[in-house]
């Protein structure tokens, strides 16, 4: 006998063993912080037959640690990057203020608008746009954050691939 619900609805989309895949294209941070990229990208997930359109939004001071990676060894694969970790990831963020732009892009597109959030402000800035959530497998052990976003009543997809049975 399980212990969760075997369905939930994303917006008025019901999403089951049952009901037809629920294709979610992930967007993230593939924009090359750009706007203009960003909405191509949505016109583009919604001809491959995207349900939903995902994207990231985080920024490089709150996710990664310029000093923590600067004092790897260099065998690390990062080693080989042209530019810094931080650097890459600073370049890699979705501005919050381009969110009403790509949920209006999104709505043009009949697709689901949805986020991974990886802080606290970007959480209830997003909460205004967004009908479901999507947790990172790097977030699955921050139990703090993943209980803020419990509060919020939405459904929540849980990725899995960057942890083992013990964490879950």
């Amino acid at each position: 006998m399980n212990n969760y619900n075997s369905e939930f609805k994303i917006n008025d989309r019901l999403i089951s063993i049952n009901s037809p895949t629920y294709f979610i294209a992930d967007i993230a941070s593939n924009h090359d912080n750009d706007l203009d990229r960003a909405i191509d990208l949505i016109h583009e997930a919604k001809k491959a037959g995207a349900d939903a359109v995902k994207f990231q939004h985080f920024t490089a001071d709150t996710i990664v640690s310029d000093y923590g990676f600067k004092s790897l060894d260099s065998l690390s694969h990062q080693a080989s990057w042209e530019k810094s970790v931080y650097d890459t990831y600073r370049d890699a963020e979705c501005n919050v203020n381009w969110t009403e732009e790509l949920v209006k892009a999104s709505k043009r597109e009949n697709v689901e608008f949805m986020t991974t959030p990886y802080n606290y402000d970007v959480l209830n800035v997003m909460n205004n746009y967004v009908n479901a959530y999507k947790i990172g497998s790097g977030d699955i052990t921050w139990i703090d954050f993943i209980e803020e976003i419990s509060k919020l009543n939405k459904p929540i997809l849980l990725a899995t691939g960057a942890s083992d049975l013990e964490d879950t």
